[in-house]
């Protein structure tokens, strides 16, 4: 019964995020989540933290509920979705503030969760460094940097996974340096 969830999960957050479309390349979001899948299935994740990487912009990027998850699929695989949202909000203040509340939420969630986060920075940081220097420069790969070493849970349990999200964060630090 496991194997249905990430085949759900692929339609759902297809249909979820609906006509969205990637920032630089503008082409349709769930290429994203597919690859944030793909990446996990490479690193043998479960059935449900695969389903959880195709639903994990849900609730930051569409009108999708922790409740409707739930009720849809469960509450460890809602719980995944949670765990790599962000929980900082505009009137946390400026960016600085709010990424250091969402890498002190992402340094306590579980090895799962942080297997999700790892697959999403690997898919977001080539497109962001080849698209947007100066947001590379000035916020993700220094953010990115500060997050890798609290992901201890998933370098006790998928050290392959953190170590090439850490491998593209390093390679990234390269290029804007010498950019």
């Amino acid at each position: 019964m496991d194997m249905f969830w990430p085949d759900k999960a692929r339609d759902f957050a297809v249909w979820a995020h609906g006509s969205q479309l990637r920032k630089y390349t503008k082409v349709p979001y769930w290429h994203h989540l597919e690859e944030v899948a793909q990446i996990l299935l490479r690193y043998s994740a479960s059935p449900l933290v695969v389903a959880a990487g195709w639903l994990h912009d849900t609730l930051e990027d569409t009108e999708a509920t922790y409740d409707l998850l739930e009720s849809e699929f469960g509450k460890v695989i809602a719980g995944f979705v949670l765990e790599v949202t962000d929980v900082s909000r505009p009137e946390h203040g400026k960016r600085p503030m709010r990424k250091r509340l969402d890498r002190q939420y992402l340094a306590g969630a579980s090895a799962e969760g942080q297997m999700i986060k790892c697959a999403d920075t690997i898919s977001n940081t080539k497109d962001i460094v080849q698209h947007d220097m100066g947001f590379a420069r000035k916020h993700y790969v220094p953010e990115k940097l500060a997050l890798m070493p609290l992901l201890v849970n998933v370098r006790n349990y998928r050290y392959p996974l953190w170590r090439e999200a850490c491998d593209v964060v390093d390679q990234a630090k390269f290029e804007v340096d010498r950019a």
